[in-house]
């Protein structure tokens, strides 16, 4: 192979690399395979009712994935081409983690409009994330030492502009809604928004915040409670993005849902199992968008306690992901204090 071939080499990696970035999302804005949601955040508050007052919730996440998938739900693969070696398989690997503390405040007020209660509710995410991503090829028998020493050393390099840590504000959510309360059901209707205040510069490999727009979704909570202890719970938003200022892809809208089914051992003691479902169903547009629509399931145990006082509650919950496409799949672990001001 000539030095003018190899000289082709980066170019080419870095096209693959650039692509393969779509599978190859964080765990954090539909655009690059990524979400503006706080996946499997709400728990037994879901169906437990909220009187009026002041209440502050300090969340912890840990997400961990070592594994990526693609369309098909598998670990993500590119055609490479080298001059003079030919077309071979690039396999891309990698793991993602992220921790995340979110500090919130809900408001629920002693207003009635429509017969149900004003509530708002504000977040802000602190993310410390990292992500360590490897791109591989198995090379043909007969090239060269020195050919496949460059080709692995591209590989390493594009792998590494991939990689990275970050540490920041992600984009809050805004929200306010109506609720509904009666003995053994709960509906809510409401507005929420993420602006972008969140860290971003869409040249580094790794943010914390989603990029330069706005998302906006409609939300709706609802429950049914029954005697014999027995609870389910369901907070659904979609999602619609406006165009991102700094890259020109208008990201596709998303349905995020997170469910719940408890059981309420005694005054103080819930248990169950919860999860979430995100599926995209528009693509992304414009820029370097791909047609490719992120989806994830997961589900795993629940347990929860409630003062006496019902003052305060906390929560421990770890859920796994499943039937994902093009996105990390790992494991979600959420440990909740909720408390109750006044």
């Amino acid at each position: 192979m000539s030095i003018d071939r190899l000289c082709l080499m980066p170019r080419a990696l870095v096209a693959v690399a650039v692509a393969s970035l779509a599978a190859a999302g964080t765990a954090h804005a539909t655009e690059n395979s990524q979400v503006r949601a706080l996946l499997g955040a709400p728990s037994y508050e879901i169906s437990t009712p909220q009187f009026p007052g002041l209440y502050a919730q300090f969340w912890y996440q840990h997400y961990e994935a070592d594994k990526l998938r693609d369309a098909d739900g598998k670990t993500p693969t590119q055609a490479l081409t080298i001059p003079g070696v030919g077309t071979l398989p690039l396999t891309v690997n990698g793991s993602i983690k992220a921790d995340v503390f979110v500090p919130r405040l809900t408001w629920v007020t002693e207003k009635i409009v429509m017969d149900g209660r004003l509530g708002f509710s504000a977040a802000f995410p602190l993310v410390r994330q990292t992500n360590d991503f490897t791109l591989t090829t198995v090379l043909p028998a007969g090239v060269p030492a020195n050919v496949a020493a460059a080709v692995n050393q591209q590989l390493a390099a594009a792998g590494g502009a991939l990689s990275g840590k970050r540490s920041g504000m992600a984009d809050p959510e805004l929200a306010a809604y109506l609720d509904w309360q009666q003995d053994e059901s709960r509906v809510a209707l409401g507005i929420a928004f993420n602006p972008p205040m969140g860290s971003y510069d869409a040249d580094r490999p790794v943010n914390p915040g989603a990029g330069k727009y706005w998302t906006f979704k409609p939300l709706l909570v609802a429950s049914r409670v029954w005697e014999n202890g027995f609870a389910v719970g369901l907070r659904a938003t979609y999602s619609f993005n406006t165009r991102n200022d700094d890259t020109g892809v208008r990201s596709g809208q998303y349905l995020h849902a997170d469910w719940s089914g408890t059981y309420q051992l005694n005054d103080q003691w819930k248990f169950g199992v919860q999860g979430y479902v995100l599926k995209q169903f528009t693509a992304d547009r414009g820029g370097d968008a791909g047609a490719n629509k992120v989806q994830a399931l997961s589900a795993g145990p629940l347990i929860a306690y409630l003062a006496e006082s019902g003052d305060w509650g906390v929560d421990f919950k770890v859920m796994k992901e499943f039937s994902v496409r093009n996105r990390p799949e790992g494991t979600v672990t959420w440990l909740r204090l909720n408390y109750r001001l006044n």
